[in-house]
């Protein structure tokens, strides 16, 4: 039993696609602390590659004004126009593109509804756009799971909820997973190497962080062909680092 965690992003990049297919169970993490630190979040913002550059679309989120607000609890600042400003931007990115109609139902999910809390939009955008992409996983959020604690010790909780026997994750948790009682658990941990090789894209020199709907719009049916990589044992990963810590001193 392969499980994999994220944080819900809005509309991702496809290395969050990637990781998803490589679970057999994949949990939005998303009773966690929300950061509005728009130097590092994606929960409310992605990258979308246009004739004019890289341009940020950000979800407006109402300011709580308290310390510790989780993912599942911001709420979206609704103004009635910022859902059809998102989906026109898109939309002038791809046109051209020559599958620029596969991305319209997540666009007529982003449109179609008025969304209370961000955690529901990203999440509901995020499976839909799976199933695009050909990732089709039994997916659960952390909140539903009644599951107490912080940091390394909640995510094993987690995975031995779930009869996890490996766990596959992104390069952030090497600051703070505990992989020996992973290990002690009886629960492999590798990090995923993310595959950025280029697909055909518009407009100018390829950009590999851009939200996976631009895959869907320029390969079409072969879009699951450019959403993998390769999992790495943390051990490797963890001398990988060091080496290239190493090599900057």
């Amino acid at each position: 039993m392969v499980v994999a965690i994220n944080q819900p992003c809005y509309l991702p990049w496809r290395g969050h696609f990637a990781l998803m297919k490589t679970a057999d169970v994949f949990v939005f993490y998303d009773d966690v602390q929300f950061t509005s630190n728009t130097s590092r979040s994606f929960f409310a913002r992605v990258q979308l590659k246009t004739a004019a550059g890289r341009r940020w679309l950000t979800v407006p989120v109402r300011k709580s004004g308290r310390f510790g607000q989780r993912i599942d609890q911001v709420a979206i600042a609704e103004d009635g126009r910022w859902r059809a400003r998102h989906a026109a931007a898109i939309r002038e990115a791809f046109r051209g593109a020559p599958f620029a109609d596969s991305v319209e139902p997540v666009l007529a999910a982003l449109t179609g509804a008025s969304w209370p809390r961000l955690a529901e939009l990203t999440i509901a955008t995020t499976r839909l756009a799976a199933e695009l992409l050909g990732v089709r996983r039994d997916t659960l959020r952390s909140s539903a799971l009644g599951i107490e604690g912080a940091g390394s010790a909640r995510v094993l909780a987690i995975c031995r909820a779930l009869g996890a026997t490996r766990y596959v994750t992104g390069h952030g948790a090497l600051d703070y997973l505990e992989h020996e009682a992973f290990e002690a658990a009886g629960i492999a941990v590798d990090y995923m190497d993310y595959d950025r090789s280029p697909y055909p894209q518009l407009h100018g020199v390829f950009e590999p962080y851009v939200t996976a709907l631009d895959v869907l719009a320029n390969t079409g049916p072969a879009a699951a062909d450019h959403v993998g990589g390769r999992t790495v044992p943390w051990r490797d990963m963890v001398a990988r680092r060091a080496a290239a810590l190493e090599s900057t001193r």
